[in-house]
């Protein structure tokens, strides 16, 4: 497998969804009965099976960008303030509930400011025969940008996007909880790169750093338990100074980046995938960096 390494380019489309190859819906849980049938007649749940917790003050939303080998869903929750959405999340729930973070899977931030503090809007949803994507706007704030996933057909990488609105140094935090959240004593945390296993719970990127597996050797499908692995892999021209680091509890990524610099990753969500099947498939990746 081969992946030819490009900045994806922006489409100026409306919002909407459109039955094709991949199909991207968005669905806005808002405090009415319209939005609840809606939400409980598609497969995805965000509260448990029939519950619907939404308010009035809150937003929520749910997208989904689906093809015929995969279906990744995405939780957008904030609050509501004269109108607009602000102070939003994204968190992963599909392929996988456990993986990469249902409760906010990526982040951007400077310093003390956080993208997810300016006004939210979403400026695009679309589905074609090659991809579906979405695209968001954080505005308002002293940190903003665009941030885009789009899944290409017949495809099960999600490939993220973030393009900052102006000359400043960031940093983008992915939090995962592979395989299970589990119990503290029984979980057994890995990270795994191109380069070898980390050993110990810190490890400094360095250029030759390009992906890395976050996975669990006890909650790990070959042991019949847990529900898979993540993965990401990034370009280490686009990142300056970066770690991965492990907790008793997750695996994090903190990627830092020069002003004004694009970053685009890969992520992978190995949902039923063992930890040694996940490895063996990155390491099967032919990468090159434009």
């Amino acid at each position: 497998m081969k992946i030819k390494w490009m900045a994806l380019t922006a489409l100026t489309i409306a919002a909407g969804s459109v039955s094709a190859a991949v199909k991207a819906e968005y669905l806005e849980l808002k405090d009415d009965d319209a939005a609840r049938k809606a939400y409980l007649a598609q497969p995805v749940r965000i509260w448990g099976d029939k519950n619907y917790k939404v308010g009035a003050d809150k937003y929520n939303a749910l997208l989904v960008l689906s093809n015929s080998k995969i279906t990744y869903a995405f939780h957008l929750y904030g609050t509501m303030k004269d109108g607009v959405a602000t102070k939003v999340n994204i968190g992963m729930l599909r392929p996988s509930i456990y993986n990469w973070y249902a409760g906010g899977f990526i982040s951007i931030s400077s310093g003390k400011e956080k993208l997810s503090a300016g006004n939210f809007t979403l400026k695009e949803v679309k589905g074609t025969d090659d991809s579906g994507w979405a695209e968001f706007e954080f505005s308002g704030g002293a940190l903003n940008g665009k941030l885009r996933f789009e899944l290409p057909d017949n495809d099960d990488k999600l490939l993220v996007t973030f393009t900052p609105a102006g000359q400043f140094r960031y940093m983008a935090n992915l939090v995962s909880y592979p395989g299970h959240y589990g119990d503290a004593k029984l979980r057994a945390r890995k990270m795994i790169s191109n380069v070898g296993e980390v050993e110990g719970n810190v490890k400094k990127l360095t250029p030759q750093d390009c992906w890395f597996v976050f996975a669990d050797s006890y909650y790990d499908r070959e042991q019949n338990r847990g529900d898979g692995c993540c993965a990401f892999l990034f370009n280490p021209k686009d990142v300056l100074p970066g770690s991965v680091v492990r907790s008793g509890y997750a695996c994090q990524a903190y990627l830092y980046c020069r002003p004004g610099q694009t970053l685009t990753l890969i992520v992978w969500d190995f949902k039923r995938w063992s930890m040694k099947q996940a490895v063996d498939y990155m390491k099967k990746l032919d990468v090159k960096f434009e």
